[in-house]
């Protein structure tokens, strides 16, 4: 077997970072483009991790945002929860008229408070 073919089934093992990867490919002598190729290959081969932490990063945000949408304030809550969840009612794009999302309906007190 060789150093490469070593290193890929390291990669499948979840056993080698890319920057590990990528370093040591340098040293045997390939290019970026190639080395990346080949660290591209292994982790198709490679069978899903489970677990782990989702991280994203996103412009705009503000360090009050939460993940009730009740609270959504600006673009990037808003479209964060709209990824991960629905809402109660929706608004038609083209007649702003409410659509129901999950509510089913909805209707209103007389004093109007509720």
């Amino acid at each position: 077997m060789s150093e490469l073919d070593f290193m890929q089934q390291q990669v499948m093992r979840h056993r080698l970072s890319r920057r590990d990867f990528l370093g040591r490919a340098s040293a045997l002598g390939l290019t970026v483009a190639a080395a990346s190729a080949l660290y591209g290959k292994a982790l198709q081969a490679a069978t899903p991790k489970r677990g782990g932490t989702l991280v994203a990063g996103l412009v705009g945000g503000e360090s009050s945002n939460s993940l009730d949408p009740a609270t959504f304030a600006s673009q990037v809550p808003y479209w964060w929860g709209k990824s991960w969840g629905d809402q109660l009612v929706e608004t038609d794009p083209a007649t702003g008229a409410p659509v129901p999302g999950l509510a089913e309906s909805w209707e209103g007190s007389d004093d109007v408070k509720t």
